[in-house]
């Protein structure tokens, strides 16, 4: 192989010498596309089980959340005001059951707190709200809900 290179003209050395090297160049160029195309496929693959899995989760999560609602209670409403620190905001409450609604009547300092009280109350329970009202009476806000 090396006597024939050998007994090549000089014009025709260059030119082995120039084909080997874009021969050279051509695999290289080959290995280096595919490397970035399989990269590329690897990270839509990623992002899509990625979307999955973030799907899935949520659905499970709002599931679950759904299942850990309670039914409407005089205990549950009072956790509620307790472990929110609406103690000194919402007071006079009033819990009754009339032919299956149940009416909760209370008062708060403020709209903010009997709307964010009011919204504890629907979130975190699995009864549906029938009925809101907010009336502006002597510097207090009175609250009514109603829920099936």
């Amino acid at each position: 192989m090396f006597n024939f290179y050998q007994n090549l003209q000089d014009r025709e050395k260059k030119l082995v010498l120039i084909s080997l090297i874009f021969i050279i160049t051509l695999v290289i160029f080959i290995f280096i596309k595919n490397t970035y195309e399989s990269y590329s496929s690897s990270s839509a693959n990623l992002k899509k089980a990625k979307s999955d899995y973030e799907y899935v989760f949520d659905k499970i999560y709002t599931f679950q959340k759904s299942l850990n609602r309670n039914n409407l209670d005089e205990k549950s409403i009072n956790l509620i005001l307790i472990n929110n620190n609406f103690g000194d905001s919402i007071t006079d409450i009033k819990f009754n059951e009339i032919d299956s609604l149940i009416h909760i009547n209370f008062s708060s300092l403020n709209i903010v707190d009997a709307v964010s009280f009011s919204e504890k109350l629907i979130t975190d329970h699995s009864n549906q709200v029938i009925s809101i009202k907010y009336k502006n009476l002597d510097s207090k806000v009175i609250t009514e809900l109603k829920f099936d």
